[in-house]
């Protein structure tokens, strides 16, 4: 796989490998696997998000205010 970097992103890469005595290759691989992840994440809480209304498990606008108003004033 090839990848291509603007040059401001590939001097924090190389600064950032210095700093903190990896190699770039190692910092890109652990950036990806957390980008993968992430999203995976994410996706499950959409997913299971789509199916809670789609049950109607649903919480209105005004429940909502209610409850942020609740907690500033806690």
């Amino acid at each position: 796989m090839e990848l291509h970097l603007k040059p401001e992103a590939q001097a924090k890469l190389n600064d950032l490998a210095l700093r903190t005595r990896r190699g770039a290759d190692e910092l890109l691989e652990e950036a990806v696997d957390h980008l993968v992840t992430w999203n995976d994440w994410l996706e499950g809480k959409v997913n299971s998000s789509i199916a809670a209304a789609e049950r109607g498990e649903i919480t209105s606008d005004d429940e909502v205010r209610a409850w942020l108003e609740r907690r500033e004033r806690s």
